[in-house]
């Protein structure tokens, strides 16, 4: 069995004190996340990306690994060159995780950062939204005794793997709330799959809360406007609401282009959306 570096990662709420202020974090745990299904021809696909989950004292911060990445060198360096081809890696991402959860923050609650271009949104919902069933089952996860709960969120049926000797309340998504950091979660019918890969000590501060451009909202409303819009983004997308188009182009052909829309990437998919939450 694997040791865990400390014991306290739960006994504290960390409050920012100011918009611009960093919050130490304490570890890091990088989760692989797979989406499986069937494209619109039946054909099955599988895709497959990488999220990091921050921790701090009493919060964790969860969002796509690219944006981490460029975070870390924003942190480290203030080469723009270094920095810009970070920043070009995440808008290239091919399968790229478009939230960003804050837990426990501020004290709580879950914010949740999201995009439906041209806008980005942020909403709030209390700190545990899931209502756990815990088993007597047991399993390891990347080397980590775990033990496992049931739980209904969005629509799904969720079973979750968490490793009490890990004494964070956290995990991938909105899955917290547990006794022990959440390593694996997935839903009933296999469509959504987090699981752990690595779990280390930290040394790159959480990023705080950033909601310059950003429209509040309330998390019933972003939902049924997001899996609406990516039924067909660039069908959904209100002709009005576009300021203007960049295009750039990397030297692969259509498919190397990025574009933004007042600022705000538009991100085409390879395979059909298949939401996280249904309702």
């Amino acid at each position: 069995m694997r040791q865990i570096f400390i014991t306290c990662v739960i006994v504290a709420n960390f409050t920012v004190l100011s918009g611009q202020t960093r919050i130490p974090a304490l570890y890091e745990c990088i989760y692989k996340y797979t989406i499986s299904g069937c494209d619109n021809k039946g054909h099955i696909f599988e895709d497959i990306g990488y999220c990091m989950l921050q921790i701090g004292k009493g919060i964790g911060k969860f969002y796509d690994y690219t944006s981490y990445q460029t975070d870390s060198v924003r942190y480290a360096s203030n080469d723009k060159q270094i920095v810009n081809s970070y920043l070009l890696r995440e808008q290239r991402s091919a399968f790229f995780f478009d939230q960003i959860i804050y837990q426990n923050l501020p004290k709580g609650s879950i914010s949740v950062q999201g995009v439906i271009t041209p806008n980005r949104f942020n909403y709030r919902e209390e700190r545990y939204p899931i209502q756990w069933s815990l088993k007597e089952e047991c399993d390891t996860v990347c080397g980590y005794h775990c033990k496992i709960a049931y739980g209904e969120y969005g629509g799904r049926k969720w079973i979750v793997k968490y490793a009490p000797e890990i004494p964070a309340q956290n995990g991938p998504w909105k899955m917290t709330g547990l006794p022990g950091l959440v390593l694996e979660a997935k839903d009933n019918e296999g469509v959504h799959h987090f699981t752990a890969i690595t779990i280390r000590n930290s040394s790159v501060p959480i990023s705080p809360i950033d909601l310059q451009g950003s429209i509040e909202t309330s998390r019933e409303k972003f939902l049924k406007s997001k899996n609406k819009f990516e039924e067909d983004p660039m069908a959904n997308i209100i002709p009005e609401s576009i300021g203007e188009m960049e295009v750039r182009k990397n030297g692969n052909g259509a498919s190397g282009s990025i574009v933004f829309i007042n600022g705000v990437q538009l991100r085409m998919r390879t395979h059909p959306y298949i939401p996280l939450e249904i309702n």
